[in-house]
């Protein structure tokens, strides 16, 4: 199976009122021109919590595996935990159901971007998040 070349960009982000507090998550996907946009709420969840729930949600949302995908994340602790090798104390289930699920793409990174600086697909996911939040209380 050969990996097509133009990517599925994907931003995730996950967001809490207090923490841990009632949660959601948001995601962008863009690729070819198309934008589908997830927002979810989760529950009472952490922050951490949240944003990893995004990353499986999305991961699991693309069901053509041969795609390649660009996952664009603010959390530094997402970045580390999924793609610097931190080991985890908490989550590690979680964590865990993300890593099996990364083994079906042939090309997958994962990429830090600054959070509420002015990027675009990391802004809306962000708004996703909080507006899931918003709509559920």
């Amino acid at each position: 199976m050969a990996v097509s070349k133009e990517p599925i960009e994907v931003y995730t982000d996950g967001a809490c009122s207090g923490n841990p507090g009632p949660a959601g998550i948001g995601i962008v996907m863009k690729y070819k021109g198309h934008t589908r946009e997830i927002s979810k709420y989760i529950g009472h969840a952490t922050n951490n919590i949240a944003e990893l729930r995004a990353v499986l949600t999305a991961l699991r949302a693309i069901k053509d595996p041969v795609r390649r995908v660009i996952l664009h994340t603010d959390s530094t602790y997402v970045e580390g935990v999924l793609a610097k090798g931190w080991k985890a104390k908490a989550n590690k289930d979680l964590i865990c159901e993300i890593k099996k699920e990364m083994q079906r793409f042939g090309d997958l990174a994962i990429k830090k971007v600054e959070g509420h600086a002015g990027v675009e697909g990391n802004e809306q996911a962000d708004r996703l998040a909080r507006e899931a939040i918003k709509n559920a209380g």
